[in-house]
């Protein structure tokens, strides 16, 4: 549910308005369930959404081991400019090493088209047979369901060795135990950046989460800062008050 906040979660709020309308016209009262990942005011945004008391869980069960949180600013390749080394190659580079080990790994783009470039890269840096499948596959928006489906299992099964993803796979998906996760760039948000981390070390045994900054201010800030990141909680959605007219409308 923690997508569903500004403009876009006001939609969802008047369509569960009209639902709830729907419902008590048939003598039906639903029960709503309501899931988030990374979110600082779950409990807030849920009874905006529904407009009804509700029991807040915030206790995590899931197993959690030990992970390493690595921030990885490239190296200065122009000082005056202050330009440093391609994200997209350093995440190449660092993605290489880790499936060389055969450490299974998720890499995050902060586009499709980055998705593309890395998947290419990363094909293009180790030598199949013809026909011999890489193990390495994209996921991203666009992709048809069944390819989807395919990618997901074989992350499960461990057939497939690194994905390289947009943010479809931040969450939501069961893609198994991953041990390494390699995120292009700074997600935008602390609690996007804590959802890809979050996507390796889902069941056991150590693993490892590395951001790879590029050149951008915010980038910056974040890797010379790192205290700011890890010391904030993740940011609360916006929400506001129902209008006193939404329930009078009529059905």
């Amino acid at each position: 549910m923690h997508q569903y906040r500004g403009v876009f979660g006001s939609h969802l709020a008047n369509v569960l308005r009209r639902l709830k309308r729907i419902c008590r016209f048939y003598g039906s009262a639903p029960v709503f369930i309501l899931c988030s990942a990374t979110i600082g005011n779950p409990g807030e945004l849920a009874r905006a959404l529904i407009e009804e008391p509700l029991v807040e869980i915030t206790e995590n069960g899931a197993p959690r081991a030990e992970k390493h949180f690595i921030f990885y600013n490239p190296p200065v390749i122009n000082k005056e400019l202050g330009l440093r080394r391609s994200s997209l190659l350093e995440a190449r580079k660092l993605t290489v090493e880790l499936v060389s080990h055969g450490v299974q790994t998720i890499v995050f783009a902060r586009s499709r088209l980055a998705v593309e470039i890395i998947l290419t890269y990363l094909r293009q840096s180790f030598k199949n047979k013809p026909g011999e499948d890489s193990g390495i596959k994209g996921y991203r928006g666009g992709y048809l369901p069944r390819e989807r489906r395919a990618i997901e299992t074989g992350l499960r099964k461990g057939a497939v060795k690194t994905v390289v993803s947009t943010n479809a796979l931040e969450l939501g998906i069961d893609i198994g135990q991953l041990e390494a996760c390699v995120i292009t760039g700074y997600p935008g948000s602390i609690a996007a950046t804590w959802q890809q981390a979050g996507r390796s070390g889902r069941r056991s045994g150590t693993s490892l989460a590395v951001m790879v900054a590029s050149s951008d201010p915010l980038n910056q800030y974040i890797t010379d800062n790192p205290d700011y990141f890890f010391s904030s909680s993740p940011e609360k959605a916006a929400s506001w008050a129902t209008p006193p007219c939404a329930t009078a409308w009529p059905a």
